[in-house]
């Protein structure tokens, strides 16, 4: 007979939406049955589901919104995979309704799925009798479901935020409009006041609910992201030394952030090869690039074209790959906000190549300074990238060792992680009783 707690997952992003966001719940669920934990999936139908749903215990409720746009939506996806799917809106943010959508809808546009959600979540508490509810965002729709759940059912719960709700959120334009701000700032309150712990991606996160709900301060903790050991199994740096420092960049070098650009970074490139045009570089930016992108000024009249090579998107074991044949690995992150340690940072950590990071005063920054994983320049300042990235390419000439890396791949190694979260479930199911 199975004695293991259950935990009920409701967590919007999850194959097959396959992004930095879906990372963090597929690992943790991953995970959680080596520390005595079974997990059940809550997640969206909005996008399909999977031939292994049944055997993952992946349950997938609709979203009412999306069900009215349906022949609308059949036609925006058309023949795109389905893993492509999520990326395309069914209303583009720049038409009207899109534009109104985008600031009615709170607390996200994912509203639609919290009445079904709610109704699938009693089905499912009901049935499997769950020792914790855990939810993730963003989507915040998630809280909304989970919070009603557990209000419903006595069920403990335990909320995880990816990004800050009101401070840094992904579009904060959005969260700023008169009527909407008060609304969430309700929403927010509700939801750590009632949670029973809040865990977060980044330390900011945390110490910004600390500071604004003094009478909740003892239930943020944070958990970070990190990278998956298993992924880089088998795989070995193939490129042999040819005297080139070979700076890696992987991933969509569009902003997924506002404010995250790479402009200073293609200036400071272009300064440096001005200076020394015999300088040993050649950077590769691996990932889903505009085509407006690669023809920017950025690029293209600073003539870097000889310098900087565009390779469309790959599989993540081929960026994995890609990773450990560089000899740094760069990482943009945007000016002023301190929460930002992007997925990226752990998966070039346990690529273990040391990373040039865009980054100052935010998370990113402290960890790869703290761990010694490379350096850091502010991401907006040209001069002081461009000096970064000649100590960079010294020190690989100098044959400078990065010793943190192996205490590093220790402390975020997604196994060890889910670890710390599972003891944060049992200290939880401890005190209830």
């Amino acid at each position: 007979m199975n004695t293991r707690p259950v935990l009920l997952l409701i967590l919007h992003d999850y194959p097959p939406i396959y992004s930095a966001g879906t990372e963090r719940g597929l690992k943790f669920a991953r995970y959680l049955p080596e520390f005595g934990y079974e997990p059940l999936i809550l997640t969206t139908g909005r996008y399909g589901g999977l031939p292994t749903d049944t055997e993952s215990r992946v349950y997938r409720a609709g979203d009412l919104i999306q069900t009215l746009a349906r022949p609308l939506r059949r036609r925006k996806v058309g023949d795109l995979p389905q893993e492509a799917q999520h990326r395309q809106a069914t209303i583009a943010s720049t038409s009207l309704l899109g534009w109104l959508r985008d600031r009615v809808m709170a607390p996200d546009t994912k509203l639609g799925w919290l009445l079904p959600a709610v109704r699938l979540g009693q089905r499912l508490i009901a049935e499997h009798r769950p020792a914790l509810i855990f939810s993730s965002s963003p989507p915040e729709t998630a809280h909304l479901i989970a919070g009603r759940l557990s209000r419903a059912t006595g069920v403990p719960w335990i909320a995880d935020l990816r990004d800050g709700w009101l401070f840094e959120p992904p579009n904060p334009a959005l969260r700023q409009l008169p009527l909407r701000r008060p609304l969430e700032a309700w929403l927010e309150r509700g939801m750590i006041m009632q949670a029973n712990a809040v865990v977060t991606a980044t330390a900011p996160i945390a110490d910004d609910l600390r500071r604004r709900y003094p009478a909740a301060a003892h239930k943020p903790l944070t958990i970070t992201n990190g990278f998956d050991a298993a992924e880089f199994a088998g795989l070995t740096r193939q490129r042999a030394p040819d005297g080139v420092f070979l700076l890696v960049y992987t991933g969509s070098l569009s902003a997924s952030r506002q404010g995250t650009s790479a402009d200073a970074f293609f200036t400071a490139l272009t300064l440096l090869l001005k200076e020394d045009p015999a300088t040993p570089l050649r950077v590769r930016i691996v990932g889903d690039v505009s085509s407006d992108e690669q023809a920017s000024a950025a690029v293209r009249s600073l003539s870097l074209g000889e310098i900087v090579d565009f390779i469309p998107p790959v599989s993540r074991r081929e960026a994995h790959q890609h990773q450990l044949d560089a000899d740094g690995l760069l990482l943009i992150t945007a000016p002023g906000q301190r929460s930002v340690a992007t997925l990226k940072l752990f998966d070039y950590i346990g690529a273990g190549v040391p990373i040039l990071a865009l980054a100052e005063n935010n998370a990113a920054a402290e960890i790869v300074a703290h761990h010694q994983l490379g350096l850091t320049a502010p991401p907006d300042d040209v001069d002081a990238i461009r000096d970064t990235l000649a100590r960079l390419i010294q020190c690989q000439s100098d044959g400078v060792a990065w010793p943190g890396f192996a205490a590093a791949q220790q402390r975020f190694n997604r196994r060890h992680l889910t670890g710390e979260l599972a003891n944060l479930f049992d200290c939880l199911i401890e005190r209830m009783g």
